[in-house]
């Protein structure tokens, strides 16, 4: 019997996980984005799909990134990072995730020279009901946080060409400032502007996948961002196209309750409510952010702690003493 290989491997895999929901959500956004025709999709399986898609050099070696993001769309982010180690193995590097066999059910198994015993810690301090996370014993290392930065780069939409290009100038020096900071601290942050010099083919791909596959999603709130998220980016502005896009995959997220807790609002300037898209207004607000963020600044470190759901130990509520015993009596 011929054996699979590991793209048909995972094609079945995906193909054994959707539900019959799923399965029609995905058809019709191949059909939708034209990726193929309703007709040859209307009666086939996801796998049959995939080898389609490939057959018509749409999932080149190496480059899945189409993948990824349909299923993304239908909210299958665990086989989103099998899809990725994948398009890494055939590019020839090193999977951030390996396993027996890539697109089987076996469980993931570490490289000979990670290999250690494994224990779970739960993290103290903000957010520690989501913390616990598994943490190598020897050495204490695991998956970093993921967190994208979305922001506007004019962030105030002067009417001053002059002044806009200084704001546009610094707010960019702020943002890099913050994710440099943030990565110098342990968390996989990213922005934009590390993507600029090797862009994506398609940067509105690239958004989605960011803000979907991110734990936390920094938005930085100004005047004119909210504007952009919100849908009423201004026309004299030709900045801002991308935190539109943004707006609107963050506003598809927060259609499910449970994730309002992976949009932090955060300022540079003194926080204003205004500024705040209405449905986060009940949330915690960070900052004011200063610049050039440096771990040990008190803002800085609050968000810094919540990203990685813990807190130093100064700053945590005392233990809690015994009760006084009754008083004697006579």
């Amino acid at each position: 019997m011929a054996r699979l290989s590991p793209r048909n491997l995972l094609y079945l895999k995906i193909s054994n996980s959707l539900s019959e929901s799923e399965v029609r959500e995905l058809r019709a956004a191949i059909v939708k984005d034209k990726h193929l025709g309703i007709a040859k999709v209307q009666k086939a399986t996801p796998q049959e799909m995939f080898i389609m898609l490939e057959d018509d050099a749409k999932l080149p070696e190496g480059d899945l990134s189409l993948l990824s993001s349909l299923l993304n769309g239908i909210r299958k982010w665990d086989l989103v990072e099998e899809v990725e180690d994948l398009a890494r193995q055939e590019r020839g590097e090193r999977p951030l995730r390996q396993t027996a066999e890539v697109g089987t059910n076996q469980p993931a198994a570490e490289a000979p020279d990670t290999r250690r015993r494994r224990k779970k810690i739960k993290l103290e301090g903000y957010g520690a009901d989501s913390a616990t996370r598994s943490v190598d014993e020897d050495n204490g290392t695991s998956r970093p946080k993921k967190v994208f930065i979305s922001y506007s780069q004019d962030p105030y939409n002067s009417s001053d060409p002059a002044q806009r290009k200084a704001d546009i100038q610094l707010q960019r020096r702020k943002v890099k400032s913050l994710a440099d900071e943030l990565r110098q601290n342990g968390v996989d942050c990213m922005i934009d502007q590390y993507a600029e010099y090797n862009p994506p083919d398609m940067w509105t791909t690239w958004m989605q996948n960011q803000i979907v596959q991110a734990d936390y999603v920094l938005m930085i709130c100004s005047p004119h961002y909210i504007e952009c998220v919100m849908g009423q980016k201004s026309s004299e502005s030709p900045h801002g196209h991308m935190a539109s896009f943004e707006g609107k995959v963050i506003f598809g997220q927060l259609s499910n309750p449970d994730c309002y807790k992976r949009f932090l609002p955060v300022f540079f300037d003194k926080i204003d409510r205004r500024y705040v898209p209405p449905a986060l207004h009940g949330c915690h607000m960070y900052g004011p952010i200063e610049y050039p963020a440096k771990y040990g600044q008190e803002k800085f470190d609050i968000l810094l702690s919540k990203i990685l759901g813990r807190v130093l130990p100064e700053k945590c509520a005392p233990e809690m003493g015994k009760p006084p015993s009754p008083p004697a009596t006579m």
